[in-house]
Order: C-alpha cells, then sequence, then structure tokens
C-alpha cells in the first residue's frame, strides 16, 4: 500500500479544507507533539499532510504538488454527491472517459486529483 505524504507550509490548516469538500480527517497530531501530521481520507484513499519545512525550500514553495496528479477511486453511486461536495475547489465538469469511467480533476490546496467512479 503506498500512503503519499502531501507537503503542506500548515498541515491543520490543509485538513480542513479537505474536510470541507466530505474527505474524513482519520486522525490528527497535535502540534505540540513535534510531528504536525494529518491523516485524511476519501472512500478509502488515504494521504497523509505533513510539512514544507525541511522538505521544501521557501522558493519551492509554490511549485508544491507541481506535476503530479492522483487517481482516486469512489463507488460510482456516490460521484454526483463528491463531485458537489469539492464545488468550492472549482472541479472539472463530470465527463464519461474513452475508457469508459466518469471522472472529474480538482485541485485542492495545490494538489491535484483525478476522482473516478468505480462500481
Amino acid at each position: 500500500m503506498i500512503k503519499p505524504i502531501l507537503a503542506c507550509q500548515n498541515p491543520y490548516l490543509t485538513a480542513e479544507k479537505f474536510k470541507s469538500a466530505g474527505w474524513a480527517v482519520d486522525f490528527s497530531n497535535p502540534p505540540e507533539s513535534g510531528d504536525p501530521l494529518v491523516g485524511v481520507s476519501l472512500f478509502g484513499n488515504e494521504f497523509l499532510l505533513g510539512i514544507t519545512q525541511g522538505y521544501v525550500e521557501t522558493a519551492q514553495l509554490p511549485y508544491v504538488g507541481c506535476g503530479v496528479e492522483f487517481y482516486l477511486t469512489v463507488p460510482s453511486v456516490e460521484m454526483q454527491k463528491v463531485h458537489a461536495a469539492h464545488a468550492q475547489f472549482f472541479p472539472t465538469e463530470l465527463s464519461i472517459q474513452p475508457w469508459g469511467d466518469t471522472v472529474f480533476e480538482v485541485k485542492i490546496d495545490g494538489f491535484e486529483f483525478m476522482i473516478v467512479g468505480k462500481d
């Protein structure tokens, strides 16, 4: 299993953005723990939100998440609801791809996701 750690300037604030789009916050280390880490998930697709400090140089901050798109699957029957929950992040329209899946793309705090309905 792969569980990406997404580098964020403030993982706690970023987690709130994910939560507002219907993602679950699975755990959150206390800020004073010395390990600022938050786990988020959407229908079993799990990600960790970590810090940029020590991992990303200041000049690189505008490019965090650049060039990577995560492919997430959600139940097909939930696609309309999931798409609507992401409205504040300006998702693409739901579309049927040539390979037959219904998808939309969305960017949350610089991180790009292709969300795909699967049966």
